[in-house]
Parts: C-alpha cells; sequence; structure tokens
C-alpha cells in the first residue's frame, strides 16, 4: 500500500471511489477532463496508480475560549467495498497525523457515519444538533419590522455577514472562523432568485438564512451579536406570517439564546440529534488559552494518546485565568485520560464533576480533581459548517 496525496490529473479517481462508496452517479468520463484542486490523501496499491481508498482533510481555524487555532475537517472518507477492512484509512489517518507538527493544526472535526469507528482514531461526539419548531404566531414576542435585507452576493453584503458571523462564532468553542471568499458567498446563496432560498441581514447585526418548504419557514444559520439583534432578526421573520404557519430552527447548538426569547412552549417541537465528533490534535496549546477559573489552582493530568507530542504528564498552575504548562514523561498525576474522553471535557461538552466522570470511559482520578474540573466547565460549543 502506498500513500500519498492525489495528483491534480487523478480526479476522476477520486470521483470513482465516491461514486461506488457513497453510492451516487457521476460522470467519470467528465471528471477525467476536469483537475483535482484540493489536497485529496489517498490509499494506493503497490502499483502506486490504483486508488483503493481517500481522505479529504480540509484545513480551517476553529475558535477555543475566543482563541483560534489552526483545524482540519475530515471529509470524503472512503473506500471501495474490495479494498475495505485492510487498514486503508487507517493508513491515510496516519498519514493526517504525521503532517499536524507541519501544519500547526490543534483540533480536527468530523461528521460520522459511525461514532464507534472513528473514536479508534482519538474521536469522540462532541457537539449536539438541535431543532425547533415554533407557531409562527409566537414570533409575537419580538416586535415585528421590516428592517432585513436580502442577500444578492456583493462583496460589501459578504463582508457585513462574515462580520457578524465571527462575532457569533468566537462565543463558542469548535465553531470555525469564516473569511469573506467565495466559498462562503455561495453558501449563503447569492442567487435566491433560482436558489429558492435566502438570506436576510438585520442592521448589519445579525443574518438567517431562510427558505420555505412544506408550509415552513425554515431557518438554518442564525447568528448575531447581541439580545437587540436577534430579537430584531426574529421580529423581522414575523413578515412571513401570512405564508407559513410555523417556523423551524434547524440548527441551534445545545445551548441557544433562542429558547430564551419564546414563552408558550406547549405548541412547540423540539428534537436533538447527534452532530459533529471531535478531536483534541495537540493538548499544550488548549490548556494554555483556556479560560481558568478567577482563583489559583492547580492539576496533573496524564494524556494517553497515539500521537507523541500529546504523551506524557502535563502540570498546570492556573490563577485568575491564566495558567502555567508545562510537560514531563512520567511520574505523580492527578487524573489520567485517554483522548477521546479528553476531548469531551476540554471542549466543554458538559459540566463533569469528579463523581460524573468517574462514569466516563478513559478517565481514570488518583486524588482531589476539583481544580481540574472547575477549569473545564460546560461550555457553548457548536459547528455550522460541513465538510
Amino acid at each position: 500500500m502506498i500513500i500519498r496525496r492525489i495528483r491534480p490529473d487523478e480526479a476522476y479517481k477520486a470521483a470513482m471511489v465516491s461514486s461506488i462508496a457513497f453510492n451516487v452517479s457521476l460522470d467519470i468520463e467528465a471528471k477525467k477532463g476536469e483537475e483535482l484542486n484540493n489536497e485529496v490523501i489517498g490509499a494506493f496499491l503497490d502499483d502506486n496508480e490504483t486508488l483503493a481508498a481517500k481522505i479529504t482533510p480540509v484545513p480551517a481555524e476553529s475558535y477555543y475560549c475566543g482563541s483560534v487555532f489552526p483545524a482540519v475537517g475530515i471529509g470524503g472518507v472512503s473506500t471501495l467495498p474490495q479494498y475495505r477492512r485492510s487498514g486503508c484509512i487507517r493508513a491515510i489517518f496516519d498519514e493526517i497525523f504525521r503532517l499536524v507538527p507541519e501544519r500547526g493544526w490543534v483540533t480536527s472535526y468530523l461528521y460520522p457515519f459511525s461514532h464507534t469507528y472513528y473514536r479508534q482514531f482519538g474521536y469522540e461526539r462532541m457537539t449536539m444538533r438541535r431543532t425547533m419548531k415554533v407557531p409562527i404566531n409566537d414570533l409575537s414576542v419580538a416586535e415585528r419590522n421590516t428592517d432585513g435585507e436580502l442577500y444578492t452576493g456583493s462583496d460589501s453584503q459578504l463582508q457585513t455577514i462574515t462580520e457578524i458571523y465571527n462575532e457569533f462564532a468566537s462565543r463558542f468553542n469548535a465553531m470555525y472562523r469564516r473569511t469573506a471568499s467565495d466559498h462562503y458567498r455561495d453558501l449563503y446563496s447569492p442567487d435566491p432568485f433560482k436558489s429558492r432560498k435566502s438570506t436576510y441581514i438585520w442592521k448589519g447585526r445579525a443574518y438567517a438564512t431562510v427558505n420555505i418548504d412544506e408550509g415552513e419557514l425554515k431557518v438554518g444559520e442564525l447568528a448575531y451579536t447581541d439580545p437587540e439583534a436577534l430579537r430584531g432578526i426574529i421580529g423581522f421573520l414575523r413578515i412571513f406570517e401570512g405564508q407559513v404557519g410555523a417556523i423551524r430552527f434547524r440548527d441551534l447548538p445545545e445551548i441557544s439564546e433562542v429558547d430564551y426569547i419564546f414563552r408558550h412552549y406547549s405548541n412547540y417541537d423540539y428534537g436533538i440529534g447527534n452532530w459533529g465528533m471531535g478531536r483534541v490534535l495537540q493538548v499544550k496549546p488548549l490548556l494554555e488559552a483556556n479560560s481558568y477559573p478567577n482563583r489559583s489552582g492547580h492539576f496533573s493530568l496524564k494524556v494517553n494518546d497515539t500521537l507523541e507530542w500529546n504523551r506524557g504528564i502535563f502540570d498546570v498552575e492556573y490563577a485568575y485565568g491564566k495558567a502555567e504548562v508545562s510537560l514531563r514523561k512520567d511520574g505523580h498525576f492527578d487524573i489520567e485520560a485517554e483522548i477521546p474522553a479528553l476531548t469531551l471535557i476540554m471542549m466543554g461538552s458538559d459540566a463533569y464533576t469528579p463523581d460524573t466522570a468517574a462514569y466516563l470511559p478513559g478517565i481514570t482520578q488518583t486524588c482531589d480533581t476539583t481544580d481540574f474540573f472547575e477549569a473545564f466547565p460546560k461550555r457553548k460549543l457548536h459547528v455550522f459548517d460541513r465538510f
């Protein structure tokens, strides 16, 4: 088996694997005239030409406690059926992990077909995605207004949306930082007349992507800079009252201020489901950037990981929000963590305590760990981007 980057002239090979693995129809002959314009890492047979499996590492920047770090999304994971269970994907992941120090990636995210499968590579279910259906009349909790501006793809509009999004995203762990690039220009549906999907900007402080389907106003992305902006965009969406019977928020984080606005509840329809998995690729930078309690504390954390730079005992001394972090190879420690469990705790998926963490696979406590768990409370956690 040979692991290498797929050449630009091998776009059709990647398309062949995707077509068979994902059961989608693709014109392979047309693909032979195209060039691959992004990085895809493949597992080839010993002839170095027959592609058996592939992964697309998607570089990005991700927020953690308000700071921004390089991250990598894992997409397009696929193997031809005749080569499955032969170690192809594991070998590609080994190559991606080998690139971590060179690329500076600190975290990684993916959307799994199987949580068990990706857990073997150090990933863990990290975020939950909530939906919320509200009768359209209940939007009366916000004052009706007509201040929404339809996005039609202009540079100035794209810049405004990007600024709104980044201010909103910076309050969540895992959310990506975005740029005013063509990639995101298309994401916000710049041609609503063809796509039947629209993005509305409220006074440069909030936006919502919407479409009407099955008698509902479906809201995809919803971002806002402050409470007034959230109420403002909700008030604008009241304009659809004569056209739909309900509004459905399709992509809310587990903790969302949208819940705080509404008051009736009895006719609401809530849903929650699995969303992304995450992995800490570099423990030390996140320990240094973490928002610590406004008091002094300390802990010694032993990390077990396949990545050598994460293996060892991290000594953390914190005081009033900041910390000093050092790494040693052996000796005493307060708590021992496998990387999937540590990812859950560090990213803030729940408010773990010494008692509740005793039930978490991959966690071993040797003494009082109060200082450790108080350093990682439940935090707002979400991802909008797909890859």
